[in-house]
């Protein structure tokens, strides 16, 4: 049987109901790699042990921001509101998603489900641990490096080189000498400070953002800054493949 790989998204209703061409590439990429896909979305609020009782994986897909009110271990705002916060720092946050998603990560941690975050999940996955993030990267790093998207009518992901790390899980799916460049499309990064308890698995070489994290002692979680599975950048989709290969192998195990 294929494993069912559960990818959270922005959708009402049931779990299962395919609908809104945006998603559509996550579940490409899941059932080409041998995978069945189960489209998550808010409906699955308060039912997430019922949810991942008949999963073998989660997707925690890209998005928009991460809500300050929703970190389980909120930065310090010297005492400003966080909307203030969040409207100074360019953000755009997706409450109704985080509070499906983070009990729906908690949940698969505790059963170390295979996890693969992309862009967005890749925060999720690293806030849900108790980390925090970079708000803003142009603002708060000064980096002249293209991290986010074009504007419209392009949206044309920036990209930039990737350094993997090695002896990092991500290493061993993705050999550093022969991947060397992703597509970005955040404007946020993890941020790697007394709360960071991942390992940072991929950084962008010119200015250090992190671009891949890993959880150590879990069977298989990963969470990486690009969108190996954008429909218009054919050849970083080629380039990932094995990634997505790796995530349903370790589904089916």
């Amino acid at each position: 049987m294929k494993p069912r790989i559960g990818i959270t998204v922005e959708l009402d209703g049931d779990p299962g109901v395919i609908d809104g061409a945006s998603w559509l590439p996550y579940v490409a990429a899941v059932e080409a790699a041998g995978g069945e896909a189960v489209l998550l979305g808010r409906g699955t609020l308060g039912r997430h042990a019922e949810i991942v009782d008949g999963l073998q994986g989660l997707l925690f897909s890209g998005g928009r921001d991460v809500d300050l009110c929703m970190y389980p271990n909120p930065p310090d705002l010297d005492g400003e509101e966080p909307s203030a916060v969040m409207a100074r720092y360019n953000m755009h946050p997706e409450r109704e998603r985080d509070a499906y998603e983070l009990p729906l990560l908690e949940e698969g941690l505790q059963r170390d489900l295979p996890i693969l975050g992309i862009c967005r999940g890749c925060q999720v996955l690293n806030v849900g641990l108790g980390g925090r993030l970079v708000l803003d990267i142009p603002i708060e790093t000064g980096t002249r490096l293209q991290h986010s998207s074009s504007p419209p009518p392009t949206g044309a992901s920036g990209i930039h080189r990737l350094t993997i790390h090695p002896g990092t899980q991500l290493a061993s799916i993705l050999p550093p000498e022969e991947f060397q460049v992703c597509n970005s499309r955040h404007h946020q990064a993890v941020r790697v400070d007394e709360t960071f308890k991942a390992v940072v698995s991929a950084v962008s070489p010119e200015d250090g953002i992190v671009e891949a994290i890993e959880v150590p002692g879990r069977r298989w979680a990963i969470g990486v800054q690009w969108h190996p599975e954008h429909p218009k950048d054919t050849g970083i989709r080629e380039l990932y493949r094995p990634l997505f290969r790796a995530f349903v192998q370790a589904a089916s195990g």
